[in-house]
């Protein structure tokens, strides 16, 4: 399915290893603070000038060399090949359907970008794709059953229990983040879980207008 119905979720996601590792080249390099100066997001640099951080954010990740920093990027594409195929099997499998699936994401990473120069603290920056992940998972949460077009109501049962498993998720990692920083001495480790809200409500309504094309829908029955 991957393959053949979902493949532009294995496009973003090789792309995002590739730029993780022409990342850690640069910062081999000794360019790695440019490279979070220029691309990562925070609220100061966008409203000095760095308009484009809202979208280059979503394609950087943490540094190799941190401590765990592998874990990021790793994290974030196993939920983007769980949460992805669904997403991308309902927009079509064709190059319009790669377009389709490449806007959704990207809209979605910039409504996480706008949550999180909303409400995060002035100095906070972030990095990573979580926040068009959560966009996934949100519109996860609005299909009523594998292979059908219809959507499961914004208020129902169902949505709601994804919306609790989203905020419980969010919970954990930031308390895990803050567990370790205690534990390690190093400091709370951040989490953008205002961009996990931004990209999850995005993704939860942008569902509703996206096409419904399913490759089946347009294949003509077997003759008889």
């Amino acid at each position: 399915m991957l393959w053949f119905e979902a493949w532009p979720v294995l496009v973003i996601t090789g792309v995002l290893w590739l730029i993780c590792a022409l990342q850690a080249v640069g910062e081999s390099l000794g360019y790695g603070d440019a490279i979070f100066f220029y691309g990562a997001l925070w609220k100061p640099g966008v409203f000095q000038g760095l308009w484009w951080t809202p979208l280059t954010h979503m394609f950087l990740h943490a540094s190799w060399g941190q401590t765990l920093g592998w874990l990021h990027i790793t994290m974030n594409s196993g939920a983007l090949i769980a949460l992805g195929p669904a997403i991308a099997q309902r927009l079509g499998r064709d190059w319009i359907g790669g377009l389709l699936f490449l806007f959704f994401f990207v809209v979605c990473g910039l409504a996480g970008a706008g949550a999180f120069i909303l409400l995060a603290p002035e100095q906070s920056g972030a990095v990573g794709a979580s926040g068009a992940i959560f966009g996934l998972w949100g519109a996860v949460a609005r299909l009523a059953a594998p292979g059908q077009a219809r959507l499961a109501p914004l208020f129902s049962r169902g949505v709601a229990q994804q919306v609790g498993s989203a905020l419980f998720s969010n919970l954990l990692v930031v308390g895990m983040g803050a567990a370790y920083g205690a534990a390690s001495g190093s400091g709370v480790m951040g989490i953008a879980w205002q961009a996990h809200l931004g990209g999850f409500l995005a993704g939860i309504l942008l569902i509703q207008v996206m096409p419904v094309r399913f490759h089946w829908l347009r294949e003509p029955a077997p003759a008889r």
